[in-house]
């Protein structure tokens, strides 16, 4: 073949390739009614004491988002208040369900459910595996960011998932999601230049039932 067809060939073939949407666009588009940012509200000033991102893991409202985000207004419920913004601006309230301190996840309950459920993954990630973390760093816009599933943190004292991946501020408590966009982890903290850790989903089932169904919980 003639080396200018040849180049011509490989040239269509990469503009083609960089014109289709990428999985992280498809997920983003499919899960983002599913991702709020989640804000604690001073309620004598009205200012923002904290900001992080949740998601819904139940169409009757039920979000997800870590301890940290809203410990003010869990140890100091007459001072905050707790509420997501929607997409359209407006602040909706958000109620304290329970927490688990130790995986610092937090289960809240919204008087206006949001649009969409993100799906829980059934089988385990294998190391390099694409994760696409969703989040609004900064509390700039929701964002979505690619990176790679590490395992688990060695020597932790509680399961960690490391992500090749980087989140900011204002992340925290968004879902980390596998190339079908569902579930396999929580954001919860920046450790270094595209080092970051996850809280594994499985901690936030066992969050659910309790919550949600003590008896199973108990048995």
């Amino acid at each position: 073949m003639p080396l200018f067809l040849l180049l011509a060939g490989l040239f269509l073939s990469a503009g083609a390739a960089h014109s289709e949407p990428g999985r992280a666009g498809e997920i983003f588009a499919s899960l983002r009614a599913a991702v709020a940012q989640v804000r604690v509200i001073d309620t004598a000033s009205g200012d923002k004491a904290a900001i992080g991102s949740g998601f819904q893991v139940a169409a009757d409202g039920l979000i997800v988002t870590n301890f940290h985000v809203v410990s003010e207004a869990a140890h100091e419920p007459r001072r905050y208040r707790l509420e997501y913004l929607s997409d359209t601006g407006t602040p909706v309230p958000l109620q304290l369900i329970d927490v688990d301190v130790v995986h610092d996840l937090a289960l809240l309950r919204a008087a206006t459910p949001l649009a969409a459920v993100v799906p829980i993954a059934q089988e385990p990630l294998s190391h390099g595996e694409r994760i696409f973390s969703m989040g609004n760093p900064l509390d700039l816009a929701m964002t979505i960011i690619e990176g790679t599933y590490n395992g688990f943190v060695e020597g932790a004292r509680y399961r960690k998932i490391l992500f090749s991946g980087s989140l900011n501020p204002g992340m925290s408590g968004g879902p980390a999601l596998n190339e079908h966009g569902e579930l396999v982890g929580i954001n919860v903290a920046r450790g270094g230049e595209q080092i970051s850790f996850l809280v594994p989903g499985n901690y936030l089932e066992a969050l659910r039932v309790r919550a949600l169904d003590p008896a199973r919980a108990a048995s």
